[in-house]
């Protein structure tokens, strides 16, 4: 009996190292990676991402926030909102992502903080009801790529018109192997896969 649950132990072992360490791994997430062409909008909003710690953001919020930045020297929209926050962890993530696209140009006035949301289909709450009091009727959003099918669909619950500026997390396969991203590319799949069901059940989806 141990040598047979030895057998299958090393077994799952074996084909969890294959999955993560191949492009399995990347074709588990592939449906997720939709079509995402930005529009111009009344609005450009800028989903948060977290901190590391202080005033620094991770990686894919500085990459959001770059996004953002660039969206709006483009023109597609004259207005910011950075929404998203974990307040009761003493992380304010919009706050952050709002005081970066100051430092790099973009006026005050242009920015709204929306810092009452600590979730994304909260976010997207309040962003619609920040758009219906001011009059603005679309919005481009900023979000990582894998993240695009269970926002566009809670903004569309929701009556939002919006397009999506996708900002890349992982790099596709190149060969065989895909040691250095596998991992972590399949995890935020699993995540979105979790998050789409529970949405669903949840009817914000």
């Amino acid at each position: 009996m141990r040598s047979k649950l030895t057998r299958l132990a090393g077994g799952a072992v074996v084909a969890l190292a294959i999955f993560f360490a191949t492009p399995l791994s990347y074709f588990y997430g592939l449906p997720l990676l939709e079509p995402a062409q930005p529009r111009p909008a009344d609005v450009i909003v800028l989903m948060s991402s977290g901190l590391i710690r202080d005033r620094w953001l991770t990686p894919d919020a500085a990459q959001r926030t770059l996004g953002a930045l660039s969206l709006y020297r483009d023109g597609f929209a004259p207005r910011i909102i950075s929404s998203g926050s974990l307040l009761f962890r003493g992380e304010d993530q919009a706050a952050v992502q709002a005081d970066w696209l100051r430092r790099a140009g973009v006026p005050s006035e242009a920015i709204l903080i929306e810092r009452r949301s600590s979730r994304t289909y909260h976010s997207a709450v309040e962003v619609a009801r920040l758009m219906r009091e001011r009059g603005w009727r679309s919005a481009v959003v900023v979000t990582s790529e894998l993240d695009v099918p269970r926002v566009r669909l809670v903004f569309r619950k929701l009556g939002v018109p919006v397009s999506f500026l996708a900002v890349p997390e992982f790099r596709s396969p190149r060969g065989p192997l895909y040691l250095s991203t596998g991992y972590a590319f399949a995890y935020h799949a699993t995540y979105e896969y979790a998050a789409l069901l529970l949405y669903k059940c949840k009817g914000w989806i």
